[in-house]
């Protein structure tokens, strides 16, 4: 029984003096006063000893990690552009116990010193230019500073991407107004093209009616009754009776070498 009883204080002795380190974590070691070994870096796997039964292993992730803000930033032409990036860092795995000693919150320095960087980058662009030609080069300089500042407070940079630019409001209301201005140009032209049309084809119907009319007019002049006809050959006749013609002839009318009355020559 004593002997049960020694094997299980035993055992429970070493299981309270064992600690883990997850995987892709580092491990310092803090003694129960509160100091830090700086001495030892505790790699990811199980650590034992009879101290762990009074010190503590704080873990640190040291896998690859993200954080993303926004920010307002002036761009090159002064107008206020909303600008978010993208920031992949991880804590630097061989000072992680200076890190515990020294740096009291990491993401807020994180954030002030991406800010920081975007001021001294972001106005050297128009918001447009980021938009379409310019965010690659405007990494690059975001990448180059933060490079060297992260390491300041035990952080290695992986990557810097700008992941949104809003285009400012001004530029949005002009694309926006020039965008309506087109659509009433398209509008217009439109409306003047059918007007254009409409006047050529009342001027094409006018001067088709006119043609009409004028040739209506030379064939009325063409065309005669038998009345009128019977009434122009009567005047014929009459003029040539007073000129002493007939169409039977000179100075008769009757026809040449015709008497008047049959009987009477002599």
């Amino acid at each position: 029984m004593k002997q049960l009883m020694g094997f299980l204080v035993a055992v429970s002795i070493l299981t309270i003096s064992c600690t883990t380190v997850e995987p892709g974590h580092k491990g310092v070691e803090v003694s129960w006063g509160g100091e830090t070994n700086m001495n030892k870096i505790y790699d990811e796997g199980l650590h034992s000893g009879i101290h762990w039964m009074w010190d503590d292993l704080i873990a640190y992730d040291c896998r690859e990690q993200t954080v993303v803000n926004d920010f307002e930033f002036n761009d090159l032409n002064n107008m206020s552009t909303g600008v978010e990036i993208a920031v992949d860092f991880r804590y630097n795995p061989k000072k992680v116990n200076l890190l515990h000693t020294e740096i009291v919150d990491v993401e807020t320095k994180l954030v002030k010193t991406i800010k920081s960087a975007g001021k001294e980058v972001i106005p050297s662009y128009g918001a447009v230019d980021l938009n379409l030609t310019k965010r690659g080069e405007a990494e690059e300089r975001l990448s180059q500073i933060l490079s060297e500042e992260l390491t300041e407070f035990y952080l290695e940079l992986a990557r810097v991407q700008i992941t949104d630019v809003d285009i400012p409001q001004e530029i949005s209301e002009a694309a926006k107004r020039t965008a309506e201005q087109i659509e009433k140009n398209k509008l217009a032209a439109q409306m003047a093209e059918e007007k254009t049309n409409l006047g050529n084809a009342t001027i094409a119907e006018a001067k088709a009616l006119y043609e009409a009319a004028q040739y209506e007019a030379k064939a009325a002049k063409l065309k005669a009754t038998p009345d009128q006809l019977k009434l122009k050959e009567l005047e014929i006749q009459l003029e040539w009776a007073k000129q002493g013609k007939s169409r039977y002839g000179e100075n008769n009318v009757f026809g040449a070498g015709t008497t008047v009355v049959k009987g009477l020559q002599g």
